[in-house]
């Protein structure tokens, strides 16, 4: 009775706050919005910002009311893996099959850009800043990049493509996936807004959505990947974020692009363990650090789905010494 309380008081105070914290002014006079109106560099003006600013208000509210009630924040389902998410909510898949390129001897050269066939590069976004790198996060893996932009701003295509994927994809939100003539991808993820269809051809440069904040995410951003045959890459391999350009127009990619690739590799074999058979028939699985109902699922022929039905888990949290029956 009294979390509902609290509740229905923060709620109250943040409606009262909002409509005031809307019209404010700066010192100099100039509403923000207005301000964004005059912005020569956005595409996009007036009502998608405004919506964006409302969009964004709305998840803040929401998540100090769940914080007041102790129920999970984003913040707790950004630890999730993404690859868990996505076996949850997508029957399609989203990415390629990896390919190993643990023993890759040779390096693979890529031309980014090609004067030639008129084959160009843009960079994704303006006015932007790096909040979050590529790595290891928390107790998951961040294969991509994070950029923080205001919701509605336009992002753009890196090169020339097809447009592979462009829906709603779980832990992504909206994405936007294009294929490259070189085998490369590239994932634009948490999108306000998707302005292609899949199997659309696009160009560098043009606008394939505006940046937002769906999906698992704290706040407005992109989530940025870039992909060679399912394999990420540390998109610092590849772009100056400094500059905002290309490293160079070439892109020569040898096993050490690809080395947490085969770090992962070598702690999913080391969690390799047996299965164990209960008193009721069942065969289980002891949880060991570092492993996800997805790579338990891949390991014994099953799916996130059926584990979760199986042990009655809502969500994808497991824990290090647990018991899963996964038959």
């Amino acid at each position: 009775m009294l979390n509902i309380k609290r509740i229905i008081l923060v709620n109250t105070l943040l409606l009262l706050i909002t409509p005031l914290m809307s019209f404010a002014q700066t010192r100099d006079g100039i509403h923000e919005r207005g301000m964004m109106r005059n912005r020569t560099n956005v595409q996009t003006e007036g009502s998608d910002y405004t919506i964006g600013i409302v969009k964004d208000t709305t998840r803040l509210r929401n998540s100090l009311i769940r914080f007041i009630s102790n129920s999970p924040t984003d913040d707790d389902a950004a630890a999730e893996s993404e690859d868990d998410i996505l076996l949850q909510t997508s029957s399609k898949s989203i990415h390629r099959v990896k390919k190993d390129f643990s023993n890759l001897t040779e390096p693979i050269a890529l031309d980014l850009i090609d004067e030639k066939g008129k084959r160009y590069f843009s960079f994704p976004l303006e006015n932007y800043r790096v909040t979050s790198n590529f790595g290891p996060r928390r107790r998951r893996y961040h294969y991509g990049i994070d950029l923080g932009l205001r919701t509605g701003e336009p992002i753009k295509a890196m090169f020339d493509g097809r447009v592979r994927v462009a829906r709603r994809a779980g832990a992504y939100g909206n994405l936007v996936v294009i294929e490259h003539y070189n085998q490369l991808e590239t994932y634009y993820a948490h999108l306000s807004k998707i302005d292609v269809e899949e199997n659309q051809m696009i160009k560098a440069g043009e606008v394939l959505g505006l940046g937002g904040n769906t999906g698992r995410s704290t706040g407005p951003h992109l989530h940025l990947e870039i992909r060679y045959e399912g394999a990420a890459i540390n998109p610092t391999d590849v772009l100056d974020f400094t500059k905002s350009t290309l490293i160079a127009e070439r892109l020569e990619l040898t096993r050490d692009n690809f080395r947490h690739q085969s770090t992962r590799n070598s702690n999913a074999r080391l969690a390799n363990n047996k299965t164990t058979t209960g008193k009721n028939g069942g065969k289980y699985v002891t949880v060991r650090r570092g492993e996800t109902l997805s790579s338990i699922a891949k390991r014994n022929n099953t799916t996130v789905n059926k584990l979760a039905r199986l042990n009655n888990i809502k969500g994808s949290k497991i824990k290090a010494g647990q018991k899963l029956r996964v038959r």
